[in-house]
């Protein structure tokens, strides 16, 4: 599967790195397309995680019959939880489902909105600087995290969340922001987002907001007719805007969920969290149950800089662009699943695969080489490729995994690994000299 079909319309596969808005007031389908759109990267292998204020994505757990089981999704909360969520697990949540690629809904529910903030803050700082495969999070309740005023305690928060959404794609990671309105989130943060999703009545007074978002991404459309039609919109129908990524002004159509979507008003106050029969899925939960519990030690977080794209108006250069970004998504998660194989093939025969660098090289020499080369471009792609020795990537491959963009700096990085004989680059290939 190379398309993700979300109703009368199908997104490329590279929608999952990408960054979307949904909009909408209560009740016109903006947490349904959300849920949608997980469905669809579930079914492509793509992992994800939902900060979920409203306690209401668990029911991904769920056939939309409400009985049989759902998606494979690893349920963090208060109420409707697999496991107990306090406010100091953001950077070990990230960390874990990082290192067991998998799903998660965080369940913020009932928690203060300090906490609450504080959590996500800890989260999207640890995620940008650790992820090493494509994912996509979503974030219900958006402007609580990346509000238009930012002031007193917010500022972390908002830094943290506005870094995911405006570097995450350096680090393979995509973003949806789903709220009730436009202007209630950052103007900075709005205009940053690829595509705009937006449903039954935006009020007037977010007219500015979606504008300003229009005239920065120089969209051709007809905005009055945009805006005089939204707040006659049946519900799950919508106009989805994306000038840059993939050149359209449509209006579309949500399909039906195939997980089930709880209505809080409607559900038994002792309802209980069905279990899920996955083996990976509950060794995940048994695992993490198991660790121990403690303030992890706090990290700086990796700086990258964004470099913005050329806009293309040719639907055929889009088309390709994404073609080709999808296409490297899929050989990613293929390479993860051999490296999954092979970690099980390492287990039945007893071999140690706790060890962060298994290659059989001086680890001595390459600190000396990491030290000598500072903290640029070039010692980056060297601890990449060092940490993961048995692997080949291919240069854009290997700019997702460090962040950097297919440049000529990159050239020249790449260009002083081969020359001191750190890399072996053959085929269009590269991996770690192992006699380093």
């Amino acid at each position: 599967m190379t398309e993700i079909n979300i109703g009368s319309m199908k997104l490329p596969l590279s929608s999952a790195t990408k960054t979307f808005a949904i909009l909408a007031k209560r009740g016109a389908g903006k947490t349904y397309t959300g849920a949608v759109l997980a469905e669809e990267f579930a079914k492509n292998g793509i992992p994800f995680i939902v900060f979920d204020p409203i306690d209401v994505w668990w029911g991904l757990r769920l056939d939309k019959n409400g009985k049989d089981k759902g998606l494979p999704v690893v349920v963090f909360g208060l109420e409707h939880a697999d496991i107990e969520l306090n406010r100091d697990m953001g950077r070990e949540i990230a960390r874990a489902i990082v290192k067991d690629n998998v799903s998660c809904v965080i369940s913020t529910f009932g928690m203060p909105k300090v906490a609450q903030r504080h959590l996500i803050a800890e989260f999207s700082e640890e995620i940008l600087n650790i992820n090493n495969t494509p994912r996509h999070i979503f974030i219900e309740e958006a402007h609580e995290f990346v509000p238009q005023r930012v002031f007193g305690g917010l500022g972390k928060t908002f830094n943290a969340v506005s870094n995911l959404v405006v570097m995450g794609r350096n680090r393979g990671i995509g973003v949806t922001l789903i709220n009730q309105r436009a202007a209630t989130i950052n103007k900075d943060v709005l205009t940053q987002l690829d595509t705009l999703l937006a449903f039954r009545n935006v009020s007037p007074q977010d007219r500015k907001a979606l504008r300003d978002w229009v005239e920065y991404h120089s969209a051709e459309g007809d905005f009055e007719k945009f805006m005089d039609s939204l707040p006659s919109l049946p519900t799950g129908e919508g106009w989805i805007w994306s000038p840059e990524f993939l050149g359209i002004f449509n209006r579309i159509k949500i399909r039906k969920r195939e997980t089930f979507h709880p209505d809080r008003e409607q559900l038994d106050k002792k309802f209980e969290m069905p279990s899920f029969d996955s083996m990976d899925v509950q060794g995940f939960i048994e695992k993490f149950k198991t660790q121990t519990k403690g303030a992890a030690k706090k990290e700086k977080g990796s700086k990258f800089v964004e470099v913005p794209e050329v806009k293309r108006d040719s639907q055929e250069v889009i088309a390709l662009r994404n073609e080709y970004e999808s296409k490297l998504l899929q050989k990613d998660m293929e390479i993860r699943k051999v490296q999954s194989v092979l970690e099980s093939i390492r287990k039945m025969l007893g071999g140690d695969t706790t060890s962060a660098m298994p290659m059989q090289m001086n680890s001595s020499n390459l600190s000396l080489w990491l030290e000598k080369l500072g903290n640029g471009g070039t010692s980056r792609i060297l601890k990449f490729l060092a940490e993961h020795p048995a692997n080949r990537f291919t240069r854009p491959q290997i700019g997702l995994g460090v962040g950097l963009t297919m440049s000529g700096s990159f050239s020249t990085y790449m260009s002083t690994l081969k020359r001191n004989r750190l890399i072996i680059e053959e085929g269009g290939l590269s991996r770690i000299n192992p006699d380093l």
